[in-house]
């Protein structure tokens, strides 16, 4: 055998010494800092590791290496670590006692991964809304009734069943006074709220017979009703000047706008649902279902957010009930029922995901 011949082979089996040289975990450390719980892995960083969720509350990781630890005490808010050797590898099963969250990190000292416990979205602020205001009366009654006055009204009784819930929840407006529809997705964004409801009457010129309780979530609309009931709430910006927010003042603006909105189309419609399904068993009015329409008071407000049109004021008889006191905190009472529902399933699935 040639020498050139032997220094080919040689190399040949270097490289394969190399490629199927056993890793070994030399040694495996747990510490916490607050809520994370960071392990630390002595082993070569370009070992592979993969993971498998076996519940929300255990994960399995997968080392390709050997390890001569055995046994290894919790910490924090783990509960149990089971390590199972095998030929060449290391398998780790973490039960914990809580929703987690973990990181990978890799450096010249091996692999760390941190643990932390995973945040579970809570619905915490609810910004209601009441429509109108000051020199905009909204729809008017047959006798005379301002939608103004009861969307304030309903808001406020709305305000005391929440709190009383225990949620903390801030109006876009406490009195008799005109608030640009920018200015109240504007207040809504900056008090970092969780919910939006807007809360408002309805009226038709056309048909003074309609009735009935609907419910509108932010998206194109549909149908010539949609965007007429659009129009009309929109109607607002005629008092607003200069006081339109730039963001939505542009074609780009808009469209970034709806982009980041989007994350909360599904939730809207589904605080729609709920709301709209409470209105059907408490208030037996008229189902006038959930619809969708491009309100400008719900663009760009970033959370779930709903108008709600709590009747007819061009019913006389809807506008008769809504003069009522009684009727009103019945309304709220429906709302109210719908939000608790839509806050109970909302984290219900995300402590699921």
């Amino acid at each position: 055998m040639s020498i050139k011949t032997r220094f080919i082979l040689g190399l040949l089996f270097l490289i394969c010494s190399v490629t199927f040289a056993e890793y070994c975990i030399e040694s495996i450390s747990i510490s916490q800092i607050k809520d994370t719980i960071l392990m630390a892995l002595e082993v070569d960083s370009s070992v592979n590791c993969s993971w498998q969720c076996i519940s929300k509350t255990s994960l399995r990781l997968t080392v390709n290496a050997q390890t001569k630890t055995k046994t290894i005490s919790p910490r924090g808010f783990i509960k149990q670590i089971k390590i199972t050797p095998k030929t060449n590898i290391a398998e780790f099963e973490f039960t914990f006692d809580k929703p987690y969250d973990y990181k990978k990190i890799s450096s010249f000292a091996g692999i760390s991964i941190k643990f932390f416990p995973k945040t579970i979205p809570t619905i915490k602020t609810i910004i209601l809304d009441p429509g109108h205001g000051g020199i905009d009366p909204g729809a008017i009654g047959r006798k005379g009734l301002q939608e103004k006055n009861v969307n304030l009204s309903i808001a406020k009784l709305l305000k005391k069943k929440l709190e009383n819930y225990g949620l903390k929840v801030l109006m876009t407006r406490s009195d008799d006074r005109f608030v640009a529809l920018s200015e109240r997705t504007r207040f809504a964004n900056e008090k970092k709220g969780d919910l939006f409801i807007s809360i408002h009457c309805n009226a038709s010129v056309r048909n003074r017979q309609a009735c009935g309780f609907e419910t509108y979530f932010l998206s194109e609309a549909k149908t010539d009703w949609e965007r007429a009931v659009a129009a009309k709430e929109n109607q607002a910006l005629k008092f607003e000047m200069s006081d339109a927010d730039p963001l939505l003042a542009d074609d780009i603006g808009a469209i970034l706008s709806d982009l980041a909105q989007n994350e909360y189309l599904k939730e809207s419609y589904q605080l729609a649902l709920e709301i709209q399904t409470a209105a059907v068993s408490i208030l037996k009015n008229v189902d006038r279902g959930v619809k969708q329409a491009g309100f400008y008071v719900l663009r760009g407000c970033f959370m779930p957010a709903v108008l709600v049109e709590c009747g007819f004021l061009s019913n006389r008889v809807e506008e008769k009930k809504l003069q009522s006191e009684k009727y009103r905190e019945t309304i709220a009472q429906t709302i109210l029922v719908g939000i608790k529902n839509f806050i109970k399933n909302y984290e219900e699935q995300n402590a699921l995901r």
